[in-house]
Formats: C-alpha cells, structure tokens, sequence
C-alpha cells in the first residue's frame, strides 16, 4: 500500500515551532479529578489507554502533579525505548517525566496528527539516541522540542490522520471483540465454580515440583537446548518462551516438565499464577507443574485456575514464613470444578484461545501497516 505522496509543499519544522509542552500543576489531593497515569498504564505502541490509578485509592507519588485532558498527547520520556505514545479521553494527572503536549497552533499543525509524528519509526530512533543516563534512560524536553521533521499542509495532514485513526479504531474493535469472547467464558467459569462438584487436584493430575540445575557446572547453562522456566516466565495462559536454556544433560539433572503441563507459580508475589507449558522444558523449585493432562483438560485447567475463584483457592493454601508459599502437597488439596463431561467448557476455552489468537495476529498486521504508513509519511530511523 502506497499513499503516492507529493512532498514538495511540505515544511521542515522543529517539535517546539508547533507543539506546546503543557505544565498545568495540580495538586493530586485537592485538584478534584479522579484518574492518574503512571508509566505502567501507558501501553506500548497503543494509542489508547485502557487502564488508569484511581486518585484516593491507589499508590500515587509525590511528583505525580501534571494536570493532562481529553485529546492531549502523552509521551513517556523515561526509558524511551518503550515506545509510550497515548491519547486519553479523560482529564486526570501524570508524572513529571511524561510530557503532556498540545498543538501551538491549530492552523499549523492538526492536534490529532501529532500523535503519529511522535509514533514514527524515526521519532522512536531520535528518541533513544539523545536519551541520557543508561540504567533508565530518558530524554530531556529541550531534546524532544529539537526533533526534526517534515511537516504535511493542513489538508493532507486530515488525510493522514483521517486514515491513520481509522486503522486505529479497527484494531481497538478486534480487541473489544476477543474480550467479548472473554466475558461470556468468565460467565461460563463462574457458573462452573458455582454448581459443578469440586475434586482435589492430585486427583485430576500429578504434581511434581522443579529442580534448578547446579549452578556449579558451567556446562549446564552453557547451551540453547531446553527451556528452564521461572515464575516469571508465567504471564498469560501459555509459557511461550524462557529467558534462559539450559544443556540436555543439565535438564537430566533436573525434572523435565512436558507439554501441556500446568506450570503454577508457587512463592512469593506470583503466588498463584499458572500457565500451560507450550515446549517441554524444565522449571526451579518455584514452580509445580500439574502433568499428565491431555491439551484441552490442561488449557481448562489452567482457566479455571487463573479465574478469581481459582486464585483465591491457591492462596488460601498458602504458608508464610518470610516469604509466601505454596506446598506441592497443599497444592494437590486445592478443589476445583472437574465435571465429567467437560466438552462444554472445552469448546469455550478452545473459542477464547482462537479469538485471542486471532486477535493478536491481526494487531500485528496492523501494527507492521502502520509503522510501514509513518515511515512513508516521515522517513525512515535515522
């Protein structure tokens, strides 16, 4: 896809001869608004926001004091490489390395352009490069006001913006879509935590709790061949990748965790969280793993599991001494929902995995689409 642009009445411009950096300070407490962003509800490479702090209820920081409204530009300055560009449809507060940005001027520069000018490619490459510090890098305003580009005259820039929105608002609504899908299998969990009989789960599967290899022999760890999974490897239904590998022979050393195993999170704070095992591979001792299952029985255990009964039912488990625990023998005493017939509640999980997968696939089209469409429009890094 080609836009066919003509670029010779465009104007090489400054950030700062068209964008206003808005410091409007409130006071958190007494400003009366009731929404707060911090950098973790800004996503990446999202325009829109789906998550906020609720000022009075959760932990907000001092330096939390920039007053932003509907329609502004946010950008997180702190480690740039994040790509942290929104725009909210709500007035609230933000902290003090998130800029807060405005069109000067209507008649130069179209406020909902902006945003794509702050999510090119080559914006994102100047960013990280004038960046400053190397632990959590950040960029000053007097090097975001100095960013150059090439500006579009008003009537092009509706076009652009006019087609860039649409492919926003498309991804959104395959997002809505698949949580949807979401919501009706939530009701379906529910029900089945509700009126199904509950069975312990050493009954449903075995449980076997990992070994970590010795970190003694460099030949374990020196190698690509198995996954050694950690509890920080469980976010989301499936573990899909480790951070690090171990060798064959350290793997022996250890206990292997096959497909399909239920991997649950069993200390600290990830107490509690579960994913089905994707590759087999190996985890530490912070994780048993319910093995034995076939596909469908593993993915509807893992659901009903990471439901809010199922979360609740684990941790009321748990032992502390200085950290929180989950025994392997406590955790085969938890009771879940198992019906005999679980055909039902297998087609709901299978319907919520394809529409998330579907999903996801197609905000990847789209994302390489219009990162293909700004870099057309602005250049390419630089």
């Amino acid at each position: 896809m080609s836009l066919n642009l003509d670029k010779t009445a465009w104007k090489r411009v400054t950030l700062s001869d068209v964008v206003r950096h808005v410091t409007d300070r409130v006071d958190a407490e007494t400003s009366g608004l009731e929404r707060f962003l911090a950098g973790e509800h800004i996503p990446s490479g999202s325009l829109s926001i789906a998550d906020w702090g609720v000022i009075g209820r959760d932990p907000i920081g001092p330096m939390f004091y920039k007053r932003f409204k509907p329609g502004h530009v946010l950008y997180v300055s702190r480690r740039t490489y994040l790509r942290k560009v929104a725009v909210p449809e709500f007035e609230g507060i933000t902290g003090e390395k998130t800029f807060v940005l405005e069109t000067l001027d209507e008649n130069l520069l179209l406020q909902e352009f902006l945003p794509f000018v702050l999510s090119a490619e080559r914006f994102h490459a100047y960013a990280i490069a004038h960046s400053r510090g190397s632990v959590n890098p950040y960029l000053n305003w007097g090097e975001l006001a100095a960013y150059e580009f090439d500006l579009p005259p008003l009537d092009e820039q509706q076009r652009l913006a006019d087609l860039l929105w649409a492919l926003e608002r498309y991804r959104l609504s395959i997002r809505e879509r698949a949580e949807r899908v979401w919501d009706a299998a939530a009701v379906v969990l529910r029900h089945a935590w509700e009126v199904e009989r509950k069975f312990a789960i050493g009954v449903i599967g075995e449980c076997v709790t990992g070994s970590t290899p010795s970190k003694a022999n460099a030949d374990y760890w020196n190698s690509e061949d198995v996954p050694f999974y950690t509890p920080s490897e469980i976010d989301g239904e499936f573990i899909a990748s480790a951070r690090q590998r171990v060798s064959l022979a350290g793997a022996k050393s250890g206990r292997m965790v096959s497909k399909n195993a239920v991997a649950v999170a069993c200390i600290g704070g990830d107490l509690g969280k579960s994913a089905v095992v994707t590759e087999p591979g190996i985890s530490n001792q912070q994780i048993t793993s319910i093995v034995g299952l076939p596909a469908d029985d593993a993915e509807l255990l893992q659901a009903i599991l990471a439901h809010p009964r199922g979360r609740a039912a684990l941790q009321a488990r748990e032992t502390t001494t200085i950290v929180r625990k989950l025994n392997k023998s406590d955790l085969m005493k938890v009771e879940v929902p198992w019906p005999a017939d679980r055909r039902t509640l297998h087609a709901v999980i299978r319907a919520r995995r394809i529409a998330t997968v579907g999903a996801n696939v197609e905000a990847s089209r789209l994302a390489r689409s219009r990162s293909g469409l700004t870099t057309e429009i602005f250049g390419g890094a630089k």
